[in-house]
């Protein structure tokens, strides 16, 4: 009887620490629940630079307009949107690289159109904030990214 309550106190400690730990990690996200959690596990795969999951959150005939140093033409496709997303991601057979910092996201709004979700946010740097806007679409499958836009503008003084 002892041994079971010290194994469920332990189980209760271990999962009220990964919740806080998950509450620290997710972005804050004033949305729907379905919406949000689908944006912090892409967050999530990006930050881990877990390709296939990363890769899932994409609609077939996603585009994406990447933010410089990326190519200035909008991408179409799943092809090429993955072609230059892979330039982060470890190569299969790479040795494990130590991770970048995670993307933390800041000022997220969520728009929720229904079947449409419009999720906006900013990546602050020291000089350099980051916008970005993810728009998403409720597929049988779920919510899947069907457009990326990406720009950047320079935080410091001329």
């Amino acid at each position: 009887m002892m041994r079971r309550r010290v194994w469920t106190a332990g189980g209760l400690v271990l999962l009220l620490a990964a919740a806080r730990l998950a509450a620290q990690t997710a972005p804050p996200c004033p949305g729907p629940s379905d919406v949000c959690a689908f944006f912090a596990s892409f967050m999530s795969a990006l930050n881990r630079r877990d390709w296939d999951a990363f890769r899932a959150t994409f609609a077939d005939d996603i585009t994406v307009i990447f933010a410089a140093p990326g190519p200035p033409e909008r991408q179409d496709g799943r092809a090429a949107v993955e072609a230059v997303f892979q330039n982060i991601f470890p190569k299969p057979g790479d040795s494990p690289a130590p991770l970048p910092p995670p993307l933390k996201p800041d000022s997220v709004l969520v728009q929720d159109f229904g079947d449409l979700a419009v999720i906006t946010f900013v990546l602050r740097r020291p000089d350099q904030l980051g916008r970005r806007t993810l728009v998403l679409h409720r597929t049988p499958a779920g919510w899947k990214v069907v457009h990326i836009h990406g720009s950047s503008a320079s935080l410091s003084t001329p």
